[in-house]
């Protein structure tokens, strides 16, 4: 059985069953992802993916035990290679960071630029998406950690350390009538047409949650999952926004104004998340205390659940 075949079926899987999306991630062409399949289905004998028609529905109830256990196999052999990587050259090799958009643009950079003067010759590599493909990276160790607000539940196999809250911000097109108003309310933010975060994300379900428990329906003009996309169609009169603060420079961002909303919208934790029993190299330890200082890797309470030396 080849590690290949595992990999284009963990690939599919988080494609959502896309075999042009799955062929495009593995670099690969679709027909040489669906002859991966047919190998591991020969071999298996039987079939892993539910098949409607042209369509793939999803996974057989014997594809999802092999889908489980495809997750532990190539998790642990890229576990390896880190393992041999970190033996022959410890200043060498690739970081892979799984996050959302927002802490890609704004939290990371800071880091990676630092990160970069002690460590030339490592290369990192930033794969963007919702907190489901920063789990699922996570899991099958295509990405050494994940960065993200939600505490990705669900996932038994990860484990998520907090590092800070996560402010937020009304922004609004310059000399708006809500930068003018004493208090703000749900009800005054509602009377203005709203631009949002898509719901996948935690920006976006957890500002929906709030109008929702107020019984209150806002005007949502229009779904995006960027925040300079948010910022951009606010700027141009479109409507309001709420984003993290992070991703308001007034230096820079001067066609919009912002305020803080209070307590109207909850302000989440953000954290690390990495795989339990995972092997952290050296680099990756020194990236991790760049992003979160307060954060002690080699404690008792966080030993328990990753190795981080090789003794």
């Amino acid at each position: 059985m080849k590690l290949r075949s595992l990999e284009c079926l963990l690939e599919i899987v988080l494609c959502d069953f896309s075999l042009s999306q799955a062929a495009k991630r593995l670099f690969a062409s679709q027909p040489a992802v669906t002859r991966q399949i047919q190998l591991l289905e020969q071999e298996l004998g039987f079939e892993v993916l539910l098949r409607l028609g042209n369509k793939i529905g999803g996974l057989t109830k014997e594809g999802l035990a092999v889908y489980e256990r495809a997750c532990n196999i190539i998790h642990e052999a890229r576990q390896l290679s880190s393992l041999s990587s970190e033996i022959g050259q410890s200043t060498k090799g690739k970081l892979v960071i799984a996050t959302t958009h927002v802490h890609a643009r704004y939290t990371l950079l800071p880091c990676i630029k630092q990160f970069r003067v002690s460590y030339p010759d490592v290369a990192i590599s930033v794969i963007s998406g919702d907190p489901r493909s920063i789990a699922h990276a996570v899991m099958i160790g295509q990405a050494d950690f994940g960065l993200s607000v939600e505490a990705l539940e669900g996932y038994p196999d990860l484990i998520t350390f907090p590092c800070y809250h996560t402010r937020r911000l009304i922004i609004t097109p310059k000399s708006h009538p809500l930068m003018q108003v004493p208090s703000l309310s749900l009800k005054s933010l509602a009377q203005y047409p709203l631009i949002v975060y898509d719901k996948r994300f935690s920006s976006g379900w957890r500002v929906l949650k709030a109008f929702e428990n107020a019984n209150i329906i806002p005007n949502i003009v229009l779904t995006a999952i960027d925040a300079e996309v948010l910022k951009a169609y606010v700027a141009a009169g479109l409507g309001i926004a709420v984003i993290q603060a992070l991703a308001f420079n007034p230096q820079h961002d001067l066609e919009i104004d912002a305020r803080d909303p209070g307590d109207l919208f909850e302000c989440p934790m953000s954290g690390i998340t990495l795989r339990k029993g995972s092997f952290l190299r050296g680099f990756t330890l020194q990236f991790l205390k760049l992003l979160a200082p307060k954060l002690d890797l080699q404690s008792s309470e966080v030993g328990q659940f990753v190795q981080t030396r090789l003794a």
